[in-house]
Order: C-alpha cells, then structure tokens, then sequence
C-alpha cells in the first residue's frame, strides 16, 4: 500500500467535486437554454467571483497548512483533499462564467486555468502513488519527477493568478468606473 493510507485510494474529494460540478451543471444549464448567460451578467459574475474565491482558496490554504506545523490543524490529507475539491469546482465555475468565449486576457487566464487543473490531476494521483521519501529510492526516480511536476504547477498557479487580478481589476474598472 503505497503511502500508508486508504484514503490514498478512494479519491473522495473528486467524487464529492463531480457531485458539485453535477449541481452547479444542473443549476446553470436551465438558464443556457437560449444560449450561455452572459459573463458580464449577474449570475456569471456569481460564477466566476465564486469559483475564483473557491480557487483563491485552493491555493492559499493549502499552501498555508504546509507550512504551519502546529497540531489542532488537521491532518494535510484533509487539507490535500480540500485544495483538490476546491481546485476543480471553482475552475469549472469559472469555465461557465467565460460564456464559452476565449478571447484577450481572459481567454489566456482560462487556458491556464485547463492547464493547472490538467497538472494537479496528474499531481494528485502522481503524490498519492509515490511512496514518501525514505532511505531507497524508487525505481525510475519517481520522487524526482514528482519534483518537476511541481516545478510545472506551482509557477503557472501563479502566473494564472497574476493574470486573474489583472483581469478582475479591469473588469471593475470597466464596468463601474467608465459608466
């Protein structure tokens, strides 16, 4: 059993983020009926204010409890599990509040977005089939390429982050301040 846990197993966290994909796809596709609602409307500001909070989250809680060792926080599975529920409700949230239109600065945020979910399904299931470090390595250097991964995740993170701000201060700069 690599890395000591069933839990490692049973990838909870994604069942519990397909059932709210399924909820907020079941809410929002009523409302496409004459096509996507408008990314400027209110309720693709909802969306895309809320999956940016839920991705806003994932980011820096997680980020946070790895670096806080005091007990009474709570196991970082937990907190693993947190960062990847809220890692793919809130891009998918931000997906519907796009009104499948991917131009300018939004459009690059987006297609980061697709890539750092696409890097942290590959991470999840990479961290969880790795064994922690230990006096062997194993075979292939698998502790070595999960060390690239990251290399990967977190700086593109970051970037789509940067851009995100950039494009919500522009937002509200063009909708409240030139009106």
């Amino acid at each position: 059993m690599t890395n000591g846990t069933a839990a490692a197993r049973r990838p909870t966290e994604l069942w519990l983020a397909l059932g709210a994909i399924a909820l907020a796809t079941a809410v929002y596709l009523p409302l496409a009926r004459g096509g996507p609602p408008p990314a400027s409307g209110l309720f693709g500001h909802g969306l895309g204010v809320l999956g940016f909070l839920l991705m806003l989250f994932a980011e820096t809680a997680y980020t946070w409890r790895k670096h806080v060792h005091r007990e009474g926080w709570g196991p970082m599975r937990r907190w693993l599990q947190a960062h990847v529920f809220t890692g793919l409700v809130g891009p998918y949230l931000v997906l519907l509040h796009t009104a499948f239109e991917f131009r300018g600065l939004a459009g690059v945020v987006a297609l980061l977005v697709l890539v750092v979910v696409a890097s942290g399904v590959v991470g999840r299931f990479a961290y969880t089939a790795v064994p922690k470090a230990g006096p062997a390595e194993p075979p292939g250097g698998a502790r070595r390429a999960l060390s690239l991964w990251y290399l990967l995740h977190v700086p593109v993170a970051a970037a789509m982050f940067v851009l995100a701000f950039v494009h919500v201060a522009a937002a509200l700069y063009y909708a409240t301040l030139l009106r």
